[in-house]
């Protein structure tokens, strides 16, 4: 994984990003390197920089060899608006693909992943009929699995994406990935026959998954920051695609920061690992947060159980109902207070400091995970730069895979 910044106010915008990667090996043994590129210089002619994480590859290409390879095409000031250049690189990342067995490597993963809740279910079911007759009169194992099926299915639609492509269809999804979905759920979901109901509750549930937020282990975070031609102040535009389905990238997320001159005139904005960013910037992470709601809905609950007759005839659970609402509006007035105050003092950095705060602010979840018994998936050296309108593209830390000092042609130029 990794930890990445970006702080913009009206004079720039700053990224950090460590340098972690992190590499699967055979079963759920992790491995870590220190020497990735997350950080780029995406234009030669307008200072737009592009930050990268989770997923480093497309179509078993490293994206930092394609993200040149897209700088070098780029022949003029083409941006007006920053939002312009994500259309343009996405049409040049489907243009790389020459074929979909890399969309079905990931579909593969992808269903390998949605299908292994459903195997330990079926699993355990089974055992259970095994070691107690009695229970044969109740849901057999092909029931069970299509409860779960359409128990999957309605989850996945209540989590819609923005945007499907004109091509997405249950009939095209079962005609270009049905045969291999039935295939692994042969293989996992033994001894089911994959066939009839099965076989149709299964296509809708994996459709409904991927028309849907569902993240998968292969997403990539892109975050482009900088300044089109006709902006005077910074914009930062982020996504997390995950996969190329139906000839289109799924895009899971969107989230556009326009600084301007009086509504948005600051923002620290943490991607991938957050918790200790947002610690600084909210004042509470969203693990933490999560145990104080939870810890105050079991008190509230508990008082309210206690004194049964002082809350009948369903005043109890309307107390349970608004003790919670007052919780989380309270925790949201905090934490927007808190992000408030921040950004006022952001809107007065140098640029100089917006680089300072943004590699500190990645220095501190590195230590955190430096000094806990968590993976250390957050590390290496932190890799900092700082775009403005006049001076562009500046690395202020940079890391190199070489000594500068003894390849003097580095610097030297064309």
């Amino acid at each position: 994984m990794t930890a990445e910044i970006a702080i913009l106010n009206r004079t720039a915008v700053a990224l950090a990003a460590d340098s972690i990667v992190t590499l699967a090996g055979e079963g759920h043994r992790r491995k870590t390197y220190d020497s990735a590129e997350k950080i780029f210089e995406l234009s030669k002619f307008q200072p737009i920089g592009l930050m990268i994480y989770n997923n480093a590859q497309f179509t078993n290409a490293p994206l930092e060899i394609l993200i040149r390879r897209f700088r070098e095409k780029l022949t003029s000031r083409q941006f007006e608006r920053l939002v312009q250049i994500w259309p343009e690189f996405e049409s040049y990342l489907l243009k790389f693909r020459e074929d979909s067995v890399d969309d079905l490597e990931h579909f593969r993963a992808f269903a390998v992943l949605e299908l292994e809740p459903l195997s330990d279910v079926l699993f355990e079911h089974m055992i259970q009929r095994v070691g107690r007759p009695r229970t044969r009169a109740k849901e057999s194992p092909e029931q069970l699995l299509l409860r779960r099926m359409r128990e999957r299915k309605a989850e996945a639609e209540a989590s819609p994406l923005e945007t499907l492509p004109a091509a997405a269809s249950l009939a095209a999804f079962s005609e270009t990935y049905g045969p291999m979905l039935d295939g692994i759920a042969g293989k996992s979901l033994s001894p089911i026959v994959i066939e009839g109901e099965v076989r149709t509750a299964l296509h809708e549930m994996m459709f409904a998954v991927l028309c849907s937020t569902t993240q998968s282990e292969a997403f990539t975070g892109l975050v482009f920051a900088g300044f089109g031609e006709k902006e005077l102040f910074p914009t930062l535009y982020a996504l997390e695609v995950d996969g190329v389905y139906f000839g289109a990238f799924r895009v899971l997320t969107k989230r556009l920061v326009d600084i301007d001159r009086k509504t948005e005139t600051a923002a620290v904005v943490p991607f991938a690992q957050k918790d200790m960013p947002e610690r600084f910037i909210l004042g509470i992470d969203k693990e933490f947060e999560g145990a104080i709601e939870k810890l105050a809905q079991n008190v509230v609950g508990e008082v309210v159980d206690q004194k049964k007759r002082a809350f009948a005839g369903g005043l109890g659970e309307a107390v349970k109902v608004a003790a919670a609402k007052q919780f989380r509006d309270g925790i949201d007035r905090i934490k927007k207070n808190n992000e408030t105050n921040l950004n006022r003092v952001v809107n007065h950095l140098s640029k100089k400091e917006l680089g300072e705060v943004a590699y500190h602010l990645v220095e501190l979840t590195s230590r955190k995970r430096r000094y806990s018994s968590e993976l250390e998936t957050v590390g290496g050296p932190i890799d900092v730069a700082i775009l403005t309108r006049n001076e562009g593209f500046i690395w202020v830390r940079r890391k190199h895979y070489f000594d500068v000092d003894i390849n003097p042609r580095y610097n030297a130029g064309p």
